[in-house]
């Protein structure tokens, strides 16, 4: 058989002549697309009455342990919570491994001038994740539907809708009410006139509002079309179908009197999942039939993301319809777009099909069975401690037996009248049973009671052992994780990237490290590549700490052995920054600060250069060395030369003074002798004139 080639050139949009046969591509009328709509949401996986609602409604079912529904009057009716057990150990691991450290994703720069944005959308998605949208609390919710109900959902939009604010103004004088009533945007609702002549307004704003919103689904809440088998832009039909009331339609932008008009809907919502959620809160689940405002009656919307081919081109394009009714629908809103807004998590993933296996799905036969099998193990101890008589009819006072007291008095009009009908005692197979049985289970989802807590044979294993069946189990968890992240965050992250960067968003200022800066949404690139930071394969946080510290180790021995374009600071910085982390800092910017951007640090110089300088400045030393000894020793010179000269001068004055001292001493003596000559002559004179006379 042969086959010939299809031309895929313009004549495959054209209509084709009802003579060949073929059917004619056509625009659809407003009923069509409302047809269209309709059979979707009926014939969608998740709908009522589904095989897919039943399995889980019984997952639900199991993890609250509630009853089978096979109980006897009389018999054991305990229920084992293996599913709830199980998924609660889970749990911590997986939001741990996302959730643990301060950032979630990383956005990582497919080129060089996509940096910044990758850092800017880094912090931004991150601080706006955690604090706007609840993270922790939206992923646990995401995370534990996926473990209980095969998948789990979130959805991401863009949400636009005008909230109504009251505000009060008091004491306004006439000149102030005059003001006010001039904003346009005010609407006063309420007027008072007070006894002092001041007055008492009350306005209503319109205020619109423009937001991101990450809504957790309700897995009964999410249709999809049965041929679907992945959840992407590709799929033909999606839908999140929910109750909303007339006041919520009008928030969203919508007429009043179109809302106003649509017909009342007072069915209320029976799906397995929810009443099954909500059993034991409620007798009886209600709707708004009662409700005297008309604004707060609910009715059903079903958000619908539908590959439709309306306007006839011939190409299927991916369509936003909101429609509201149950089985008859009213289309309020048809709009083409680029992309559906879901994300969708799954444990254990089946290849060619949308919906996989939930942890549920593997634990709730095990469940069963170790719950029918301790009941037996009651019923048994309980027949034991109590059991059935023999009586001889007649012979015996019944309302004796009947009154079963510890000591009680039983009348008989001959011995041997009441006899114990032996029971079998259980046997040690029972226990043996139950512990293949939770053997059983740890090998189906690796939730091992060694990582639950260490039980007493534990102390008859080896260390090995138990560190064995630790990593084989933790492996398990790490699995799921690893599917979480490919599968369905990756994908929650991406959308939140494009929603930020399509959308109008007013700039915000944040610290993208450690330095303050304006952030414009609308300037980054939706191409960049994403890092979600899971701690995979890395074992717990002590063992993580011992890896980094080793890795600083080895950063250090190559950064002293001269390596310095192998280990970069930047390099030591992230693996401090990643030690800090691990410790439980939600700042690692206090202890370590980030490379980039400071100034880089003096290069250090090639030993060859450094060797020479430090030669010639040893030469240089001498040198001055030498100089300054030789000042020091003609400085010496000079002044002993110069000590001299004063020594020589000193001696000198003193053996000058000396001589004039003794030609002084001389000349006195000159003098004393020759008055002493003069005195002797005038005596001798005196002397003759007197022998004369």
């Amino acid at each position: 058989m042969t086959s010939a080639l299809v031309s895929l050139g313009p004549s495959a949009v054209e209509p084709v002549p009802e003579s060949s046969g073929g059917r004619e591509i056509r625009p659809l009328s407003a009923d069509e697309v409302k047809a269209t709509v309709e059979w979707e949401i009926q014939t969608a996986i998740g709908h009522f009455s589904s095989v897919t609602s039943e399995e889980r409604r019984k997952a639900l079912r199991y993890y609250y342990g509630r009853e089978f529904g096979n109980e006897q009057e009389g018999r054991s009716k305990v229920v084992l919570t293996d599913v709830a057990d199980t998924i609660e150990w889970i749990l911590p691991s997986i939001m741990r491994m996302f959730l643990g450290g301060h950032m979630t994703v990383r956005y990582k720069e497919r080129r060089a001038d996509q940096t910044a944005g990758a850092q800017q959308a880094t912090a931004f998605v991150n601080a706006d994740f955690r604090d706007n949208q609840d993270g922790f609390i939206l992923f646990y919710n995401w995370c534990k539907d996926a473990l209980l109900e095969k998948n789990g959902f979130v959805k991401l939009t863009h949400e636009e809708r005008v909230e109504p604010k009251r505000e009060t103004y008091r004491g306004l004088t006439i000149e102030g009410l005059a003001m006010l009533l001039l904003d346009e945007r005010l609407q006063p609702v309420a007027f008072e006139e007070r006894p002092d002549g001041l007055y008492t307004v009350v306005t209503v704003q319109a205020e619109p509002v423009s937001r991101i919103v990450a809504e957790g689904v309700p897995p009964e809440e999410f249709l999809i079309a049965q041929r679907a088998r992945k959840l992407n832009d590709a799929t033909p039909f999606v839908a999140h179908r929910r109750k909303v009331t007339r006041s919520d339609l009008i928030a969203l932008g919508y007429p009043k009197n179109l809302v106003l008009s649509l017909p009342q809907d007072n069915s209320v919502e029976l799906s397995g999942e929810s009443v099954e959620r909500r059993a034991g809160e409620e007798d009886e689940i209600i709707g708004t039939a009662m409700r005297m405002d008309v604004a707060s009656e609910e009715l059903w919307l079903n958000d619908c993301w539908i590959r439709l081919d309306e306007d006839g081109d011939g190409y299927s394009e991916l369509r936003n319809i909101m429609a509201v009714g149950d089985s008859s629908v009213t289309i309020l809103e048809d709009e083409e777009v680029n992309h559906q807004p879901f994300c969708s998590l799954c444990p254990v993933p089946m290849p060619h099909k949308f919906f996989g296996i939930s942890i549920a799905d593997q634990l709730s036969d095990l469940q069963l069975i170790r719950s029918t099998l301790l009941r037996q193990m009651l019923d048994n101890l309980y027949l034991t401690n109590n059991p059935q008589l023999e009586v001889v009819e007649g012979q015996v006072e019944l309302d004796d037996l009947l009154a079963a007291r510890p000591g009680n008095l039983v009348r008989v009009l001959a011995p041997g009248m009441v006899n114990p009908i032996v029971i079998q005692p259980l046997s040690p197979m029972a226990f043996n049973m139950m512990e293949w049985l939770e053997g059983l289970k740890e090998n189906r989802v690796g939730a091992s009671r060694w990582m639950q807590g260490i039980d007493a044979s534990a102390l008859k294993s080896t260390a090995t052992g138990i560190t064995s069946m630790m990593a084989a189990a933790q492996a398990r968890v790490e699995l799921i994780a690893r599917i979480f992240a490919e599968t369905g965050i990756k994908d929650f992250f991406r959308k939140y990237l494009k929603l930020l960067v399509e959308t109008p968003m007013k700039k915000r200022a944040m610290k993208v490290r450690g330095e303050w800066v304006e952030i414009d949404p609308s300037a980054w690139s939706t191409d960049m590549d994403l890092e979600i930071e899971v701690g995979l394969g890395t074992g717990q946080a002590a063992e993580r700490m011992a890896f980094l510290a080793q890795v600083l180790q080895i950063q250090a021995a190559t950064a002293q052995g001269g390596l310095t374009h192998v280990v970069t600071p930047q390099n030591v910085y992230n693996a401090a920054n990643k030690m800090a982390e691990t410790m439980g800092f939600q700042m690692p910017d206090l202890f370590f600060t980030d490379p980039q951007g400071q100034p880089p640090p003096p290069k250090e110089p090639d030993p060859r250069v450094y060797e020479s300088d430090r030669r010639a400045k040893d030469n240089e030393g001498e040198r001055e060395l030498k100089k300054t000894d030789l000042i020091r020793q003609a400085a010496t010179s000079q002044a002993d030369v110069e000590f001299r000269r004063l020594d020589l001068e000193e001696r000198m004055k003193i053996e000058r003074e000396k001589i004039a001292s003794q030609e002084r001493i001389a000349l006195r003596k000159c003098e004393l002798d020759a008055e002493l000559a003069r005195t002797q002559a005038r005596a001798k004179k005196a002397n003759g004139k007197e022998a004369t006379a």
